[in-house]
């Protein structure tokens, strides 16, 4: 099984960082918790460049990898669970957590494609965490302009 790489790589491309500049302390505050929080997912292009090799990979490794970018995914929501987001931003960092949800459960269903062998079902499921990827990555964006101003 091939699993597009490109969509895989694009989703898995996330952004995560808040610039911490120019705006009040409780903005300040927010965005260093943030970005602390987000570490887990520091390491995205060592697991992405793995992934984007899926061709010398057998599906179970491939999906160990999918697993274990699962698992950090899934750390990082909690961690920015445990946040309280300025008022004025309030609405954007849920739907951050709302599309982080989504591409966990895209990753996992990626992986239990991948573990399976099934191609079909790894098709869909790359596409699915392609278009929860972009989610996460505008929700990100919405809240970066919400908290900054």
């Amino acid at each position: 099984m091939t699993p597009s790489r490109t969509a895989t790589l694009a989703a898995l491309s996330l952004a995560f960082a808040l610039a911490a500049a120019g705006c009040d302390d409780d903005s300040e505050a927010f965005k260093e918790d943030y970005n602390r929080a987000v570490r887990p997912l520091s390491e995205l292009k060592d697991i992405g460049g793995s992934i984007g090799n899926a061709a010398g990979q057998t599906n179970q490794e491939l999906a160990k990898e999918l697993s274990r970018l699962a698992d950090r995914a899934e750390r990082t929501g909690t961690n920015l669970s445990r946040l309280d987001a300025p008022d004025d931003a309030k609405e954007e960092f849920d739907d951050l957590l709302a599309a982080l949800r989504e591409t966990i459960r895209d990753l996992r269903g990626f992986a239990a494609a991948a573990k399976e062998g099934d191609p079909a079902e790894a098709n869909k499921a790359s596409r699915e965490l392609m278009e929860s990827g972009a989610k996460v990555q505008e929700a990100e964006a919405e809240l970066k302009d919400a908290v900054e101003g």
